[in-house]
């Protein structure tokens, strides 16, 4: 499995899932070998094959353990030769950035902009618009993560933390015309960002980074130039839509861009024995992606 800020904040009790922190087991996702299942034909199906997960909302028992309970329709079924932890981080992220994308293709948008642009869900939307011929704005708070992005292909990479960010971001506005906004903050840069979009430009927030406070909302932005602000949670659009996995575009070959557009780089392993120092870790620095080995 690993570690997600959706799973930081349910512990914490930030996050409205259902879930009671003081009695769960925490994980939302994972990769594993199926070993039972109830009656169904789905879950019958899959016994004794390897799948990638995604877990319920309200289920205490979570995937930082050795074994989990999940339904059927949130698996995804691997070939069997392959790697489990290469989709230890398996659904999240990169249903994430596919629902993503489809927003794109939505708006018809040419350029996006997103925050937290060095984090692996960020890294994985960089590389998906790059293959479709979108460009990408990207924020981030350290110098370090410009030229890196830039390798892998982002367009315009900000440092928040700029001085002249502000009109480095008017300029990349003006010149790159963005009308969709992914964000990772939900706190001041968000409505930084949000100020400066052109009209009727929507932000998607998928996570709340900095607690979920949105400063110096101002109504004009949504009376007069028509732009809005939604919520973009996977795990709550699959609690909504039972079997919404194997629809998704991109499911198709999962495994295959799990290793490709979709991977995600593991800066860090973590075992039953230090899962507390790496979920410390992890939060201070949430950009670098933990893989935690539950098996013996």
């Amino acid at each position: 499995s690993t570690i997600n800020p959706s799973d930081l904040g349910t512990i914490a009790g930030k996050y409205r899932t259902g879930r009671d922190p003081n009695n769960l087991i925490p994980g939302f996702e994972g990769s594993g070998i199926v070993v039972s299942a109830g009656e169904g034909a789905k879950g019958a199906s899959l016994i004794g094959k390897k799948v990638a997960f995604l877990g319920d909302l309200s289920c205490k028992w979570g995937s930082w353990a050795e074994y989990t309970l999940v339904q059927a329709v949130s698996c995804i079924q691997l070939p069997d030769s392959f790697d489990l932890k290469h989709a230890a981080a398996p659904v999240i992220n990169s249903m994430t950035v596919v629902c993503m994308f489809q927003a794109i293709l939505q708006h018809k948008s040419k350029t996006i902009i997103q925050s937290a642009a060095g984090s692996a869900l960020g890294r994985m939307l960089i590389r998906i618009c790059r293959e479709h011929g979108v460009k990408t704005i990207n924020i981030v708070r350290k110098d370090s993560y410009i030229e890196d992005l830039r390798s892998i292909g982002g367009d315009v990479v900000l440092n928040s933390e700029s001085p002249d960010f502000i009109d480095q971001l008017r300029g990349a506005i003006k010149t790159h015309n963005p009308n969709v906004f992914f964000d990772a903050v939900a706190g001041e840069i968000t409505m930084k960002v949000f100020k400066e979009l052109p009209s009727e430009s929507i932000c998607y927030i998928y996570a709340m980074l900095s607690g979920g406070d949105l400063p110096n909302v101002n109504a004009a932005e949504f009376l007069f130039q028509h732009k809005q602000i939604r919520g973009l949670l996977l795990i709550k659009i699959v609690d909504d839509n039972k079997g919404v996995l194997e629809t998704l575009p991109g499911t198709q070959d999962y495994a295959a861009k799990l290793l490709g557009s979709l991977k995600t780089e593991f800066n860090r392993e973590a075992t039953f024995e230090n899962i507390s120092e790496a979920v410390e870790d992890y939060k201070k620095t949430l950009g670098a992606k933990v893989l935690i080995q539950l098996s013996k």
